[in-house]
Order: structure tokens, then C-alpha cells, then sequence
């Protein structure tokens, strides 16, 4: 089973297998766009920037979560959450920040948590064949 999208969000602990991690990247990502649009169409209507400082505020929340997930999912393929800083690098980071939604997790448990996708063997909810 996969973990619940809304789990754990802000959470540095824990994995997370890439379904769980690609459908609450695109959460994020979508309540980002919107809180946006909100904020400039709101900008645009009033002539006022001030809205932007509170896009500004919003956008720290969705970062610390992009990061908290990011580290999840380096967990479940048994790298640590600090192999995250590699985004910070330019061109290489976008790489890796792709790179990290098609690698497999580890099957069975490892140093950071069991495998959210059932025991070791059961390759059925993987959608492997045997």
C-alpha cells in the first residue's frame, strides 16, 4: 500500500515510494499555482502589491514540504535526506530532482523504515512480474 499523499508532508522521517511522492509533489505544486493566481489576479484588480508578501509567506510552508518529501523519497532507495542539498546545484540539481521519481525504492525494509509497498517477495504490488 502507498502512503497516504497527505502523510507526513512536513515530516524529514519516514519514506516515501515514488506514486506517494510524484502525487504530493503535483498537491504542492497545485496549491502553489493557485495561491498565485489568487495573489496576482488580486494584485492586478487593486494595483497593490502587499498580496505579494503573503504569496511570499505561503511559498515557505510549500518549500519546506518540497524538501521534507524530496528527503522521503531519497530514504526509500537508502540515501540520506541530505542528498537533497544536491538540487542546490545548478543544472545538476534539476537532474536530480527528476532523477529521484524513477529510481525504485528498495524492496523490503532498510535503515530508515519498512517498505510501504508490502514485504519483500510481493513483486504483485510493486507491478513487477516474477
Amino acid at each position: 500500500m502507498s502512503k497516504p499523499v497527505t502523510e507526513d508532508l512536513f515530516s524529514f522521517s519516514g519514506r516515501r515510494n515514488r506514486k506517494s511522492y510524484i502525487l504530493a509533489s503535483l498537491l504542492v505544486f497545485a496549491i502553489i499555482v493557485l495561491v498565485w493566481c489568487v495573489i496576482g489576479a488580486m494584485a492586478y484588480a487593486s494595483n497593490s502589491y502587499a498580496g505579494f508578501i503573503v504569496g511570499g509567506l505561503v511559498s515557505i510552508p510549500a518549500a519546506v514540504a518540497g524538501w521534507a518529501l524530496g528527503s522521503q523519497r531519497c530514504r526509500d532507495f537508502g540515501w540520506t535526506g541530505w542528498a537533497m542539498l544536491i538540487t542546490l546545484i545548478p543544472y545538476v540539481g534539476w537532474l536530480f530532482a527528476i532523477a529521484i521519481m524513477f529510481i525504485p525504492g528498495n524492496q523490503g525494509p532498510n535503515r530508515y523504515g519498512p517498505d510501504m509497498l508490502g514485504p519483500p517477495g510481493s513483486n504483485a504490488l510493486r507491478g513487477m512480474t516474477a
